[in-house]
């Protein structure tokens, strides 16, 4: 084969494995907002995705049981992409024995792009307030990783949070795995969290020494609408009492723009 033939070849080669990597990263992007986000892990019930952008803005609202904790679940959230990489995000979470709705406020920044460096990273940073009326509370950083497959996508967290006069601090696992067929996006999502050291003051009775929560779920997308479930097991375990093991069961509709 003569030099020409052979620089043709190699630059097939380099196109077409070019586009094949590209159509690879976007292949859940297909014009549907909803169903962009979806594939991105925006509506997860338990981990954060860790790409930024699959949706200028995206809203998310659910509720449901948790055996294990004896009580409801619910959760609020709302994520803006203002500039480049960077995004907002404000959330309102029940799902500890504290018996308040805990919302939260924070910035979100993708750091890693799966284009370039091969996976997708993001940092999160939030505080977390004990109540709507009390100014206590935790900072929150989570770092999330994400890979994809295909159709198929990995994602996993490590959280560290701490309240400033460090009477709390605990941190947690998630990971996701998640796969689109058309307009569904399937798979299993899974949290577990953890103490860390002794608890001091108010948090010493009433934050768990680990919760944990699993399952499997689904979400359907059409437009700008989601709606997504989860079912699973659930565990959890306060200072001085037994481990609770139950079953959690939640629901919720979702919106992308």
């Amino acid at each position: 084969m003569t030099m020409a033939g052979w620089a043709l070849v190699l630059a097939s080669a380099t196109i077409g494995s070019t586009s094949w990597a590209q159509e690879c990263v976007d292949c859940n992007r297909k014009g549907d907002a909803a169903l962009d986000a979806a594939g991105s892990g925006a509506f997860l019930p338990e981990s954060l995705g860790a790409r930024i952008g699959s949706a200028r803005v995206f809203a998310f609202g659910s509720g449901g049981f948790d055996s294990a904790q004896r009580g409801p679940l619910a959760d609020t959230a709302v994520e803006a992409a203002i500039f480049g990489s960077l995004a907002l995000r404000a959330q309102a979470t029940y799902s500890d024995p504290t018996a308040r709705m805990r919302p939260s406020i924070g910035a979100r920044m993708q750091l890693l792009r799966q284009e370039r460096e091969g996976l997708d990273g993001a940092l999160t940073v939030v505080f977390k307030t004990e109540g709507f009326t009390e100014t206590e509370g935790e900072i929150e950083a989570n770092a999330s990783l994400a890979r994809r497959f295909g159709r198929t996508s990995l994602i996993g967290n490590l959280v560290y949070g701490q309240d400033p006069e460090g009477n709390e601090r605990d941190a947690e696992i998630r990971a996701a795995l998640l796969h689109q067929r058309n307009w569904l996006v399937v798979g299993v999502d899974s949290r577990a969290r953890f103490a860390i050291g002794t608890q001091h003051g108010r948090a010493a009775t009433t934050e768990p020494v680990f919760d944990i929560l699993a399952g499997p779920f689904a979400t359907a997308a059409e437009g700008p609408v989601a709606l997504f479930a989860q079912a699973g097991p659930s565990a959890l375990q306060l200072a001085n009492s037994p481990a609770q093991i139950g079953v959690a069961m939640l629901a919720g509709i979702g919106a992308a723009y």
